[in-house]
C-alpha cells in the first residue's frame, strides 16, 4: 500500500493525539461540526488544533452526529507512520460529507472574497475546485464545547495542501499580485492529473478450485470489488465509510460479499439506478461500463453523466487502454477478467 506523504506535516503528526471523553458522551448522540483549515495543517505540538485561532478555519461546512454509544473513553487521532486515514477520523459519524459538497460550500463562502492558492504558489481558478483535482483529508477529531472534525484540502497530484486566503485576513495579498495558474481547462472533463495507485495487497482473487477464470466475463459485483479494494488500499474513498448495520442501498446486494463495493461506487455516483431497486451484481459488464466505473471509482472524473466513449477516452488518454488493430475501443463488448487485470 502506498504511503500517502503530506510533505513535512507527517513528521510533526506521527504522534497520536488522545481525546478524553466523558461517560455522558459515550451514551448519547453528539452533534459534530466539520471545519476546514484554510492555510494547510495547523496542528500544535500536542497533535491537536485546540490552540489555533478560529481565523485559520472556514465556517462550519457540514454538520452530522456521532452514533450513540460508540464513543470510547480514549480516541486516537489518525496519524500513524506517516499515513493518514480520513475514514478512521469519521468512522463513527452518522452521515459522512461528500468531498464535492464540501468544495461547493467553501466556494460559496469564499469565491467573492478569496481565492485558491496552489502548493506551487499560483492562483487557481474556482472552476477547477472539484474532485478531479482535490480531495479532503479529515485528520483531527477534537472535543471542546462540541465535537469538531477538522480537515485540509490537498491536491490529488502532489498530496500537498492548498490555501484559501481571504480579503479579511490581515496579511491578505490580492490575487492579481500573484502568478496565475493559466493551464488550459479540460473541455470534456478529462482530468488534468492522473490519479496514482499502488497495490501491495490482492485486489483480485481466484475461485475455490484455484483457477482465475481469466477468459471469463467480468461481473458487475466483481469489478466494483476490485475498484473498491484499490481505492481502500490507497485511502482514496473520498470519505465513504461502509455501515453494514444500515439497509443495503440496493435490494439485491443484501448479504453479498461485494455489498460494500457496490455501495462505494453508488456513493461516488457511478450508478443511475434508484436506491432500493436492483443493481444486478451478477450481470456481465461491457468494456464501456467498466471504464465508467474505473473513472469514477478511482477519481479520474467525478462526472457521472459522460458517455461511455468519453470514459473510454479518459482511460486511453491516461495510458491504461489502447484500441484493437483498427484503433477501436470496443465499448459495447463484454470485458474479461484478464482484460481488466491488464488495465
Amino acid at each position: 500500500m502506498r504511503k500517502i506523504i503530506l510533505f513535512a506535516l507527517c513528521a510533526a503528526m506521527v504522534v497520536a493525539a488522545v481525546v478524553p471523553v466523558s461517560a455522558a458522551d459515550v451514551t448519547r448522540v453528539v452533534t459534530t461540526e466539520f471545519y476546514v483549515q484554510r492555510f494547510g495543517v495547523q496542528m500544535d505540538a500536542d497533535g491537536t488544533v485546540g490552540s489555533r485561532e478560529k481565523a485559520y478555519f472556514t465556517p462550519c461546512v457540514y454538520t452530522s452526529q456521532l452514533k450513540s454509544g460508540t464513543r470510547s473513553t480514549e480516541y486516537t487521532i489518525v496519524y500513524q507512520a506517516g499515513k493518514v486515514s480520513s475514514d478512521d477520523v469519521i468512522r463513527e459519524v452518522t452521515d459522512k460529507p461528500n468531498d464535492q459538497d464540501i468544495f461547493d460550500t467553501i466556494r460559496a463562502a469564499y469565491e467573492n472574497k478569496g481565492y485558491i492558492l496552489s502548493s506551487n504558489g499560483k492562483v487557481v481558478d474556482w472552476s477547477k475546485f472539484n474532485t478531479n483535482y482535490y480531495e479532503m483529508r479529515w485528520y483531527v477529531l477534537k472535543l471542546e464545547d462540541i465535537w469538531h472534525v477538522d480537515g485540509v484540502i490537498v491536491e490529488i497530484e502532489t498530496q500537498k495542501p492548498v490555501q484559501i486566503p481571504s480579503e479579511e485576513d490581515p496579511d491578505y495579498i490580492p490575487p492579481e499580485d500573484l502568478e496565475q495558474d493559466d493551464s488550459e481547462k479540460e473541455e470534456s472533463d478529462l482530468p488534468a492529473v492522473i490519479p496514482k495507485y499502488t497495490s501491495n495487497f490482492a485486489y483480485i482473487f481466484g475461485y475455490d478450485d484455484t483457477t482465475m477464470g481469466a477468459q471469463g466475463n467480468l461481473l458487475r459485483g466483481e469489478v466494483c470489488a476490485m475498484i473498491h479494494r484499490l481505492a481502500k488500499q490507497n485511502d482514496k474513498r473520498g470519505g465513504f465509510v461502509y455501515d453494514a448495520s444500515k439497509p443495503p442501498v440496493y435490494a439485491d446486494i443484501a448479504g453479498e460479499w461485494f455489498r460494500s463495493a457496490i455501495e462505494y461506487l453508488e456513493y461516488r455516483g457511478a450508478f443511475d439506478t434508484e436506491k432500493g431497486g436492483n443493481i444486478y451484481p451478477y450481470a456481465a459488464v461491457t468494456r464501456g461500463e467498466t471504464f465508467k466505473l474505473l473513472c469514477i471509482g478511482l477519481g479520474f472524473t467525478s462526472n457521472p453523466a459522460l458517455t461511455v466513449d468519453d470514459y473510454a477516452q479518459i482511460m486511453k488518454n491516461a495510458g491504461y487502454i489502447q484500441g484493437d488493430e483498427n484503433g477501436n475501443l470496443n465499448v459495447s463488448d463484454l470485458i474479461t477478467r484478464a482484460e481488466f487485470c491488464a488495465i
